[in-house]
């Protein structure tokens, strides 16, 4: 599968995982796009593969293919013996009642055939066949965790009525390579040892066998596979072993066999494959859809000319935010401290980040240009909640190097030692690395 088509899956899935249990926890993750420039649908995808690889969805998608691969190989394996056992099975009697080899050959051949058309056109809004609702029941059978159980619908979502071009391929694949082999063994056998050929019928006379015999002939005498001449047909109701009657019907039977089963699985496996190339590559996101248009406004550029299309234009980028400096990236900033408090001016400050304005305004402008050394005052009369961690965290992850103030003594300071966080005083930003 093309990567494309991969990361498309991921965005359904994550798409239909928040529009069932809400959206997951993306602020850090939209702000990390938000920084690319590019378009709206790439930025849409970038955040989806993000939150895949947070929440497992990635991992089991590359499961899935793993094992859809295996799978994939074990069948082929498969239908090399099942090809081979069905013409041993058809041939295992000598003589060879003519009628009952070619239904051992075709039976099972037909009626999948038709099972497979009447899922491909009955079941189009299902995905095209029965074989995809048995992987869903499967899927949720083997994965407890509601994520994952998601791909499967995902998949059915994203390419709808498509799915029948490439489940069509797969299995027309698979009796192609049946057949195939089966074909090969039929040659085989035929040229290595003789068979006696007859037919039996209770209620069908000479003259009805001949007929059939020339209807299911014709279309292979177009190909050059000869007809038995109507006395040979006749005098076949009992096994004759003189080589040219052995040598005329085993023609017949190869053409039969050749024409209306490898030939028909060959052509639909082609059909389907080329069919589904061609349409899988029209698959888009739907962005008039409201839940993408929701994002659309929080996946905004940081940069100020962003153009949201799929190819982008030649654009300079400006960066909107005027705080960021062409400094060496060496940064003071307090987080939760009174606006009263006075910075060392040998320290370059960049600010108060007592907000939630201000502190998105840095991790965004730290997201387009990480911090060389960046140094958090922190009051420790305040105590190390869960919010402030967390941002302070994010703040460590946006710059090559941190370290934490203790810029007095206070009530609460015992509670931030026992954190171990890296230490240090603004003579730390002065120094080299």
């Amino acid at each position: 599968m093309r990567e494309q088509l991969k990361t498309l899956w991921l965005t359904e899935t994550i798409h239909l995982i928040e529009s069932e249990s809400g959206r997951f926890a993306d602020q850090d993750i939209n702000r990390q796009v938000n920084a690319m420039p590019t378009s709206l649908v790439n930025r849409i995808v970038m955040r989806a593969t993000l939150l895949s690889k947070q929440n497992g969805l990635y991992s089991a998608q590359k499961i899935i293919l793993r094992s859809i691969k295996l799978s994939f190989l074990l069948l082929l394996l498969l239908s090399i013996f099942l090809g081979s056992s069905l013409t041993f099975s058809a041939l295992s009697q000598n003589p060879i009642n003519l009628y009952w080899a070619l239904f051992s050959l075709l039976g099972v051949h037909f009626i999948t055939l038709i099972i497979w058309l009447g899922s491909f056109f009955f079941f189009s809004r299902f995905g095209g066949s029965l074989l995809i609702h048995c992987w869903l029941w499967i899927a949720e059978k083997l994965y407890q965790k509601k994520t994952v159980q998601q791909l499967i619908p995902a998949f059915i979502s994203l390419f709808g009525s498509r799915i029948r071009w490439v489940i069509g391929f797969v299995l027309n694949l698979f009796w192609t390579i049946i057949l195939s082999s089966a074909l090969i063994i039929l040659i085989v056998l035929f040229s290595t040892q003789h068979y006696s050929f007859e037919w039996k019928s209770t209620l069908l006379s000479a003259d009805a066998i001949i007929r059939l015999t020339h209807y299911l002939g014709y279309l292979p005498s177009l190909l050059g596979f000869s007809l038995p001449k109507d006395e040979v047909i006749k005098l076949s109701e009992h096994a004759l072993n003189p080589g040219d009657i052995r040598s005329s019907w085993a023609i017949w039977l190869l053409g039969v066999f050749i024409c209306y089963g490898l030939a028909v699985r060959f052509v639909l496996m082609i059909i389907c494959g080329i069919t589904w190339l061609v349409s899988s590559r029209k698959i888009k996101l739907n962005l008039n859809d409201p839940d993408y248009q929701i994002l659309a406004q929080q996946l905004q550029p940081l940069f100020s000319n962003v153009v949201d299309e799929d190819k982008l234009g030649e654009h300079k980028w400006q960066l909107p935010i005027s705080q960021i400096e062409d400094g060496q990236g060496v940064y003071l900033v307090a987080v939760d401290i009174g606006e009263t408090w006075n910075p060392p001016d040998s320290s370059p400050f960049y600010g108060f980040l007592n907000t939630h304005e201000a502190r998105r305004a840095i991790l965004d402008s730290l997201q387009l240009k990480p911090a060389h050394k960046l140094l958090i005052a922190i009051d420790t009369d305040r105590a190390p909640d869960r919010g402030i961690l967390n941002f302070i965290q994010q703040l460590i992850n946006k710059s090559q190097q941190s370290r934490i103030w203790f810029i007095n003594q206070g009530k609460q300071l015992h509670n931030w030692q026992s954190l171990s966080l890296p230490l240090a005083n603004p003579n730390w930003l002065e120094q080299g690395d």
